[in-house]
Protein backbone atom coordinates (compact mmCIF):
# COMPACT_ATOMS: atom_id res chain seq x y z
CA UNK A 1 0.00 0.00 0.00
CA UNK A 2 1.10 3.83 -1.02
CA UNK A 3 2.13 5.69 1.87
CA UNK A 4 -0.75 8.22 0.56
CA UNK A 5 -3.16 5.47 0.17
CA UNK A 6 -2.15 4.09 4.05
CA UNK A 7 -2.56 7.51 5.69
CA UNK A 8 -6.03 7.44 3.46
CA UNK A 9 -7.15 4.84 5.66
CA UNK A 10 -5.71 5.91 8.79
CA UNK A 11 -7.67 8.75 8.18
CA UNK A 12 -10.70 6.87 7.40
CA UNK A 13 -10.22 4.80 10.02
CA UNK A 14 -9.78 7.35 12.74
CA UNK A 15 -12.74 9.61 11.56
CA UNK A 16 -14.72 6.05 11.64
CA UNK A 17 -13.77 5.30 15.04
CA UNK A 18 -14.78 8.66 15.87
CA UNK A 19 -17.73 8.82 14.32
CA UNK A 20 -18.94 5.55 15.58
CA UNK A 21 -18.46 6.22 19.49
CA UNK A 22 -20.03 9.88 19.11
CA UNK A 23 -21.93 10.60 16.36
CA UNK A 24 -25.03 12.64 16.71
CA UNK A 25 -27.77 9.91 16.44
CA UNK A 26 -31.87 10.82 16.42
CA UNK A 27 -33.41 11.08 18.72
CA UNK A 28 -36.34 8.27 20.59
CA UNK A 29 -38.63 8.67 23.75
CA UNK A 30 -36.88 7.95 27.28
CA UNK A 31 -40.36 9.19 29.43
CA UNK A 32 -43.40 10.46 29.05
CA UNK A 33 -44.24 10.30 32.30
CA UNK A 34 -47.90 9.19 31.93
CA UNK A 35 -48.06 5.42 34.10
CA UNK A 36 -51.05 4.67 31.99
CA UNK A 37 -50.05 4.89 28.47
CA UNK A 38 -46.22 4.87 28.85
CA UNK A 39 -43.96 6.19 25.55
CA UNK A 40 -41.91 4.08 25.76
CA UNK A 41 -44.00 1.12 26.66
CA UNK A 42 -42.92 -0.50 30.15
CA UNK A 43 -42.77 -4.13 30.62
CA UNK A 44 -44.73 -3.72 33.94
CA UNK A 45 -46.58 -0.48 34.79
CA UNK A 46 -44.82 2.19 37.33
CA UNK A 47 -46.50 4.26 39.80
CA UNK A 48 -44.97 7.70 40.39
CA UNK A 49 -40.78 8.37 39.41
CA UNK A 50 -39.51 5.20 37.59
CA UNK A 51 -36.47 3.99 39.59
CA UNK A 52 -34.51 2.47 36.85
CA UNK A 53 -34.61 5.62 34.33
CA UNK A 54 -33.94 8.13 37.07
CA UNK A 55 -32.50 8.80 40.52
CA UNK A 56 -32.90 11.84 42.63
CA UNK A 57 -30.71 15.03 41.77
CA UNK A 58 -29.73 17.39 45.04
CA UNK A 59 -27.20 19.36 45.93
CA UNK A 60 -26.63 22.88 47.90
CA UNK A 61 -28.83 24.93 50.05
CA UNK A 62 -33.30 25.15 49.75
CA UNK A 63 -35.53 26.01 52.54
CA UNK A 64 -38.43 24.02 50.30
CA UNK A 65 -38.37 21.64 47.46
CA UNK A 66 -40.81 19.84 45.31
CA UNK A 67 -40.24 16.92 43.66
CA UNK A 68 -43.63 14.99 42.22
CA UNK A 69 -45.50 12.82 39.42
CA UNK A 70 -48.07 15.04 38.03
CA UNK A 71 -49.38 12.32 35.96
CA UNK A 72 -48.23 13.75 32.62
CA UNK A 73 -45.67 16.02 33.50
CA UNK A 74 -42.75 16.25 35.87
CA UNK A 75 -43.23 19.17 38.51
CA UNK A 76 -40.15 20.39 40.28
CA UNK A 77 -40.17 23.47 43.03
CA UNK A 78 -37.19 24.74 44.73
CA UNK A 79 -37.21 27.91 47.13
CA UNK A 80 -34.01 29.11 48.91
CA UNK A 81 -32.87 32.04 50.29
CA UNK A 82 -29.73 31.66 50.32
CA UNK A 83 -26.30 29.91 48.41
CA UNK A 84 -27.04 27.60 45.28
CA UNK A 85 -28.51 24.38 44.85
CA UNK A 86 -29.78 22.10 42.35
CA UNK A 87 -32.73 19.80 42.43
CA UNK A 88 -34.74 17.65 40.19
CA UNK A 89 -34.16 13.84 38.62
CA UNK A 90 -30.85 12.73 36.84
CA UNK A 91 -30.30 9.89 34.32
CA UNK A 92 -29.44 6.68 35.74
CA UNK A 93 -27.25 5.50 32.79
CA UNK A 94 -25.82 9.02 32.23
CA UNK A 95 -22.81 8.08 29.86
CA UNK A 96 -24.93 7.06 27.25
CA UNK A 97 -26.76 10.04 27.40
CA UNK A 98 -25.23 12.87 24.46
CA UNK A 99 -28.76 14.22 24.05
CA UNK A 100 -31.59 15.56 26.17
CA UNK A 101 -34.80 17.23 24.69
CA UNK A 102 -37.99 17.91 26.76
CA UNK A 103 -41.25 19.74 27.53
CA UNK A 104 -40.59 22.57 29.69
CA UNK A 105 -43.14 25.42 31.04
CA UNK A 106 -41.81 27.71 34.26
CA UNK A 107 -45.21 27.99 35.82
CA UNK A 108 -43.24 30.57 38.32
CA UNK A 109 -39.96 31.86 38.86
CA UNK A 110 -38.63 35.02 41.16
CA UNK A 111 -34.72 35.57 41.90
CA UNK A 112 -34.33 38.46 44.37
CA UNK A 113 -30.87 39.54 44.97
CA UNK A 114 -29.40 41.86 47.72
CA UNK A 115 -30.51 45.58 48.25
CA UNK A 116 -27.40 46.76 47.41
CA UNK A 117 -27.18 45.60 43.60
CA UNK A 118 -23.25 45.71 43.19
CA UNK A 119 -22.85 42.67 45.43
CA UNK A 120 -24.46 40.37 43.44
CA UNK A 121 -27.00 39.13 41.22
CA UNK A 122 -29.45 36.11 41.89
CA UNK A 123 -30.79 34.24 39.62
CA UNK A 124 -32.72 30.82 39.19
CA UNK A 125 -33.25 28.10 36.40
CA UNK A 126 -35.47 25.18 35.35
CA UNK A 127 -32.84 23.52 32.69
CA UNK A 128 -31.93 20.68 31.01
CA UNK A 129 -28.12 19.88 31.84
CA UNK A 130 -24.90 17.61 31.90
CA UNK A 131 -21.46 17.07 32.32
CA UNK A 132 -19.94 15.52 29.13
CA UNK A 133 -16.22 15.14 29.22
CA UNK A 134 -13.13 16.15 30.90
CA UNK A 135 -10.93 18.45 29.17
CA UNK A 136 -7.70 17.12 31.19
CA UNK A 137 -7.32 14.39 33.36
CA UNK A 138 -10.47 13.59 35.36
CA UNK A 139 -10.13 13.30 39.13
CA UNK A 140 -12.66 9.88 40.25
CA UNK A 141 -15.55 12.26 41.80
CA UNK A 142 -13.97 15.24 41.04
CA UNK A 143 -15.99 17.80 38.72
CA UNK A 144 -12.56 20.05 38.45
CA UNK A 145 -12.11 20.21 34.43
CA UNK A 146 -15.49 18.72 33.51
CA UNK A 147 -17.13 20.64 30.62
CA UNK A 148 -20.85 21.25 31.50
CA UNK A 149 -23.33 21.82 28.23
CA UNK A 150 -27.07 23.33 29.29
CA UNK A 151 -30.22 24.88 27.64
CA UNK A 152 -31.97 26.62 30.71
CA UNK A 153 -34.55 28.97 31.17
CA UNK A 154 -33.70 31.50 33.65
CA UNK A 155 -34.84 34.21 36.23
CA UNK A 156 -32.61 36.74 37.45
CA UNK A 157 -33.11 39.79 40.04
CA UNK A 158 -31.72 42.22 36.98
CA UNK A 159 -34.74 41.44 35.69
CA UNK A 160 -37.68 44.49 35.02
CA UNK A 161 -39.79 44.57 38.54
CA UNK A 162 -43.28 42.85 38.00
CA UNK A 163 -42.06 41.53 34.25
CA UNK A 164 -43.44 38.02 33.64
CA UNK A 165 -40.93 37.23 31.19
CA UNK A 166 -37.99 34.92 31.24
CA UNK A 167 -35.37 34.16 29.03
CA UNK A 168 -33.62 30.83 27.03
CA UNK A 169 -30.40 30.55 27.38
CA UNK A 170 -27.80 28.34 26.06
CA UNK A 171 -24.39 27.66 27.95
CA UNK A 172 -20.98 25.59 27.76
CA UNK A 173 -18.89 26.07 30.81
CA UNK A 174 -15.27 24.05 32.38
CA UNK A 175 -15.77 23.48 36.14
CA UNK A 176 -13.02 25.00 38.07
CA UNK A 177 -13.33 22.98 41.11
CA UNK A 178 -14.45 19.67 42.50
CA UNK A 179 -17.61 20.21 43.18
CA UNK A 180 -18.16 22.90 39.88
CA UNK A 181 -19.55 25.78 41.95
CA UNK A 182 -16.68 28.02 40.15
CA UNK A 183 -17.04 27.94 36.26
CA UNK A 184 -15.65 29.50 33.36
CA UNK A 185 -17.79 30.24 30.04
CA UNK A 186 -16.69 28.96 27.14
CA UNK A 187 -19.80 29.88 24.89
CA UNK A 188 -22.99 31.53 25.92
CA UNK A 189 -26.46 32.35 23.44
CA UNK A 190 -29.42 34.05 23.82
CA UNK A 191 -32.44 32.03 22.43
CA UNK A 192 -34.82 34.91 23.31
CA UNK A 193 -37.46 35.75 25.89
CA UNK A 194 -40.32 33.37 27.24
CA UNK A 195 -43.53 34.51 29.54
CA UNK A 196 -44.23 32.84 32.66
CA UNK A 197 -46.27 29.72 32.08
CA UNK A 198 -45.59 29.50 28.19
CA UNK A 199 -44.36 25.88 27.15
CA UNK A 200 -41.23 25.84 25.15
CA UNK A 201 -39.54 22.50 23.35
CA UNK A 202 -35.77 22.35 24.45
CA UNK A 203 -32.91 20.53 23.06
CA UNK A 204 -28.90 20.06 24.07
CA UNK A 205 -26.99 17.66 22.25
CA UNK A 206 -23.28 16.91 22.05
CA UNK A 207 -21.57 17.01 18.43
CA UNK A 208 -18.12 15.32 19.43
CA UNK A 209 -17.40 14.89 15.83
CA UNK A 210 -17.47 18.60 14.70
CA UNK A 211 -16.32 19.93 18.55
CA UNK A 212 -19.33 21.60 19.08
CA UNK A 213 -23.41 21.01 20.85
CA UNK A 214 -26.09 21.82 19.41
CA UNK A 215 -28.94 23.90 21.33
CA UNK A 216 -32.70 24.38 20.17
CA UNK A 217 -35.47 25.93 21.24
CA UNK A 218 -39.06 24.60 19.38
CA UNK A 219 -38.58 24.62 15.97
CA UNK A 220 -36.03 28.39 15.49
CA UNK A 221 -32.83 27.22 13.40
CA UNK A 222 -30.52 25.41 15.66
CA UNK A 223 -27.62 26.99 17.34
CA UNK A 224 -23.95 25.77 17.70
CA UNK A 225 -21.51 26.08 20.30
CA UNK A 226 -17.95 25.23 19.87
CA UNK A 227 -15.16 24.69 21.73
CA UNK A 228 -11.38 24.04 21.04
CA UNK A 229 -10.35 21.93 24.25
CA UNK A 230 -9.87 18.37 24.05
CA UNK A 231 -12.41 16.44 24.37
CA UNK A 232 -11.61 12.64 24.82
CA UNK A 233 -11.62 11.76 28.39
CA UNK A 234 -15.12 10.74 30.48
CA UNK A 235 -16.29 13.58 32.98
CA UNK A 236 -14.84 13.16 36.68
CA UNK A 237 -19.24 13.82 37.10
CA UNK A 238 -21.37 11.88 34.62
CA UNK A 239 -23.80 13.57 35.61
CA UNK A 240 -26.85 14.32 32.68
CA UNK A 241 -30.35 15.54 34.49
CA UNK A 242 -33.42 17.70 34.46
CA UNK A 243 -32.84 20.61 37.54
CA UNK A 244 -34.56 23.14 38.99
CA UNK A 245 -31.46 25.67 40.22
CA UNK A 246 -30.63 28.60 42.35
CA UNK A 247 -27.33 30.71 42.94
CA UNK A 248 -27.63 33.36 45.64
CA UNK A 249 -25.18 36.51 46.72
CA UNK A 250 -24.32 36.92 50.00
CA UNK A 251 -26.00 39.85 51.07
CA UNK A 252 -24.78 42.91 54.17
CA UNK A 253 -26.15 42.01 57.24
CA UNK A 254 -29.64 43.64 58.10
CA UNK A 255 -30.63 43.12 54.34
CA UNK A 256 -33.51 41.52 53.55
CA UNK A 257 -32.80 38.01 52.37
CA UNK A 258 -32.62 37.27 48.80
CA UNK A 259 -34.67 34.80 46.98
CA UNK A 260 -34.18 32.24 44.30
CA UNK A 261 -37.91 30.20 43.52
CA UNK A 262 -38.61 28.10 40.43
CA UNK A 263 -41.90 26.18 40.07
CA UNK A 264 -41.21 24.24 36.78
CA UNK A 265 -43.11 21.23 34.32
CA UNK A 266 -40.90 19.06 32.74
CA UNK A 267 -42.75 16.72 29.64
CA UNK A 268 -41.96 14.26 27.11
CA UNK A 269 -38.03 14.02 27.48
CA UNK A 270 -36.09 12.13 24.75
CA UNK A 271 -32.38 11.15 23.86
CA UNK A 272 -29.96 10.08 21.60
CA UNK A 273 -31.13 6.34 20.54
CA UNK A 274 -28.22 4.62 21.98
CA UNK A 275 -29.58 5.83 25.38
CA UNK A 276 -32.96 4.29 24.95
CA UNK A 277 -34.36 2.69 28.31
CA UNK A 278 -35.31 -1.26 28.85
CA UNK A 279 -38.74 -1.54 28.57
Amino acid sequence: MSAMNLKSAVLALLLGGTATAHAVEPMVPYDNFNPTESNPPRATKVRGIDPARWASQESGSRQQALRELAFTRLRLMSRSNTGAGRYGLRFTQPSAVTAIEAKVRVNNARSTGCSVSRLGVAHGTAELSGHFFNASTPGRGSARDDITAAIRIVSRSTDPVGSQELRVEAAIERCRDASCTERSSLFTADLGLIHQGEQVRLRVQWDAVNDRFVFQRDTQPEVHGAYTVADTQAPGVSNKELVVTHALPTCASGSPSPLGYVNAYFHDVLVNEAAAPAP
